[in-house]
């Protein structure tokens, strides 16, 4: 009988050591944030004391209602937009003291985490479907995708997507050239919200 109990008392031990280690290999639940919010890790981000945050890439990114000449003028706002939501993360994540550094484009040393990501749509709105259907119709707004990485690994923690609409973009008449700007530091906010959520 003593073999019998101890065959059982050992299954169930056994059963008992792989609920746990699931509990502990399972992702962290998605901080519901952003539009779309993928997440890899079970780890906390707070492991980390470095966090790397890379400018925003526009390479290949869509432009939506824009023409040749609007084309042009959100070209060469491109640098001033990266650099907005690099800069408003950093800032909401030192504000909150999340991460005991935090670097710009800097390099990726010890144990830090990088945040890399780009703008994939510049949408001009239409003023005209904003006016006469209202509703939100035609509003202006940018598209961004990012990624969390393991510094030393490489392995992504958790990928994102966001569309931001934000600072009166769906019932104001005001131009992209006023609007985004703001949805970048818009953006910029919403994405360290959804790294707090995760530290």
């Amino acid at each position: 009988m003593k073999p019998l109990f101890a065959l059982v008392l050992t299954l169930s031990l056994l059963a008992a050591g792989i609920q746990s280690a699931r509990a502990q290999d399972a992702p962290l639940p998605k901080p519901d944030v952003l539009t779309e919010e993928t997440i890899y890790t079970s780890q906390r981000l707070s492991v980390y004391d470095t966090l790397v945050i890379r400018d925003f890439s526009t390479d290949g990114a869509e432009y939506s209602r824009v023409d040749a000449e609007e084309k042009g003028k959100i070209d060469a706002m491109k640098p001033l937009l990266s650099k907005t939501i690099s800069e408003s993360i950093a800032m909401e994540l030192k504000m909150k003291k999340l991460f005991r550094n935090i670097a710009q484009n800097g390099d990726a040393t010890g144990n830090a985490v990088i945040l890399e990501g780009a703008i994939t749509e510049f949408n001009a709105g239409s003023r005209a479907l904003k006016f006469f259907v209202g509703f939100g119709a035609g509003k202006a707004y940018l598209k961004a995708k990012g990624r969390l990485i393991d510094a030393r690994t490489g392995r992504e923690l958790a990928t994102f997507e966001d569309r931001e609409t934000g600072y009166r973009g769906a019932v104001s008449l005001e131009s992209y050239l006023d609007l985004f700007p703001h949805q970048a530091k818009s953006l910029g906010e919403h994405i360290s919200r959804f790294i707090e959520k995760l530290y």
